[in-house]
């Protein structure tokens, strides 16, 4: 299964705000933000994002200033963390054959997994110690409005497969479970819960047409 059970749903906000973002932080002279690549970064925030303003380099730098210095205060930062989990959500659901993403959301995500493989283009070095992910964590974050639902319902079906793979003594693998399948188990389990309802309340709701008990005299 690709996602743990206590997966966080929610995330962290890390403030973008240059002005704030203070002058200066040990270790940041040794990164440098290329015109070119934050343009190529820009280019596919807007696909994925075509709403959200374009970043620009102050923006980021005080993005980084903030997490080295928290870093260096030995502080957990989230941000990058949460965000590359849900990046591996996005790689896992597009590889999946039994997950039909639809065609907009497929391409937000293929763009969004194509500029985290772009090493070359990267606006902040893989390798660069402590932020070399913040760049893939911003664009990730950018796109998650337009993308959490399909997220969510994707680790919903992984928990159903694994629960019917468990229920039958498959490997999870093994199973024809796709996306519509789960869609009509879902409307299924809903109808029956519906139907539960009515019962319960029909049951409890009319306590007065019920006949009169013993009296004993």
């Amino acid at each position: 299964m690709p996602f743990a059970s206590d997966f966080q749903r929610s995330v962290t906000d890390l403030d973008l705000s240059a002005a704030r973002s203070g002058i200066f932080t040990a270790g940041i002279a040794r990164l440098r933000l290329d015109a070119e690549n934050l343009g190529r970064f820009n280019e596919v925030l807007q696909r994925v994002a075509p709403d959200h303003p374009p970043y620009t380099a102050d923006q980021i730098a005080g993005a980084v200033r903030r997490v080295l210095r928290a870093a260096a205060k030995r502080l957990d930062v989230p941000f990058i963390r949460i965000r590359m989990r849900r990046a591996a959500e996005i790689r896992a659901a597009l590889v999946d054959a039994h997950w039909q993403v639809p065609a907009p959301l497929e391409s937000i995500m293929t763009a969004i997994v194509a500029y985290l493989d772009d090493t070359d283009h990267a606006l902040i070095a893989r390798d660069t110690p402590v932020v070399g992910q913040l760049d893939d964590a911003i664009l990730v974050d950018a796109a998650m409005d337009t993308l959490r639902t399909e997220l969510d319902d994707y680790a919903e079906f992984c928990r159903f497969r694994h629960a019917e793979a468990a229920r039958i003594g498959l490997a999870a693998s093994a199973l024809s479970t796709d996306r519509e399948h789960w869609r009509r188990e879902c409307a299924h389990e809903l109808l029956l819960e519906q139907q539960l309802r009515r019962v319960r309340d029909s049951r409890y709701g009319r306590s007065g047409d019920e006949p009169e008990g013993f009296h004993i005299r």
